[in-house]
Parts: C-alpha cells; sequence; structure tokens
C-alpha cells in the first residue's frame, strides 16, 4: 500500500506544470492633492469586465498629515466617515483576486500633500 501511495505521488509530482505566463505593466507616480480635505479622484474606475488590475498600492507619502481614500462610489459623496484611513507612511495593499476595480478617490489634511500609487 505504501509502494502504491508513493507512485502515486511521483506520478502527480512529474506532471507538465501549467503556469500561465501574465504580461502587466506597472504604472506609478505621485498624486498631489489640490485642495487639502475636499476629495479628488485619484485612479479612474476601469472599463467593463472582463477589465482588471492585477495589483495596486496607495501610499501617504507625508511625514505628519493624514490622507483617507474611497473606494467606489461617486465623487461627491465620499467622506473621511466611509474612508480608509493612511496614517503618515502608511499605505493601501491589494492583490489580484481582490483589487477593486472601481474608481478610488482620496483627501489629505493639506493642499499639495502627496499619495504614491502603483497599479498593474
Amino acid at each position: 500500500m505504501k509502494r502504491l501511495a508513493a507512485a502515486l505521488l511521483a506520478l502527480c509530482l512529474a506532471g507538465p506544470a501549467f503556469a500561465q505566463a501574465i504580461n502587466s505593466t506597472t504604472t506609478n507616480g505621485a498624486v498631489v492633492i489640490t485642495a487639502g480635505n475636499t476629495f479628488q479622484t485619484v485612479l479612474a474606475a476601469l472599463g467593463a469586465p472582463p477589465a482588471q488590475r492585477r495589483s495596486l498600492t496607495i501610499a501617504n507619502n507625508n511625514s505628519t498629515d493624514s490622507c483617507w481614500i474611497v473606494v467606489g462610489g461617486v465623487l461627491g459623496s465620499a467622506t473621511k466617515g466611509i474612508s480608509i484611513l493612511l496614517l503618515p507612511g502608511g499605505s493601501y495593499t491589494r492583490y489580484y483576486p481582490y483589487v477593486p476595480a472601481d474608481a478610488i478617490h482620496a483627501t489629505c489634511t493639506t493642499t499639495n500633500d502627496t499619495l504614491y500609487i502603483d497599479t498593474q
């Protein structure tokens, strides 16, 4: 019985690998907050399915000011009460398949604060 189990295990391990190579372009850069404490769209929503992002990172570049992000919804309805708080140096990261395709809105405490955004 042990030999049969070992033989089956060897057959499974010796099979071909079916990995898929996915070529994705990484886009990164800084977004400047044009008006402190006022939400602005920092990442547009993707088109109709099957459009998708493979990864997403939004980082607060500021050493003293907090920032807030809202995933989805309408820009005018974004508030700090429904947002994700990014403390100074903090970040929001998601990987496939848990990456939102919705628009992302953000604000920081002060005008000219910046957020680093990296998408793939």
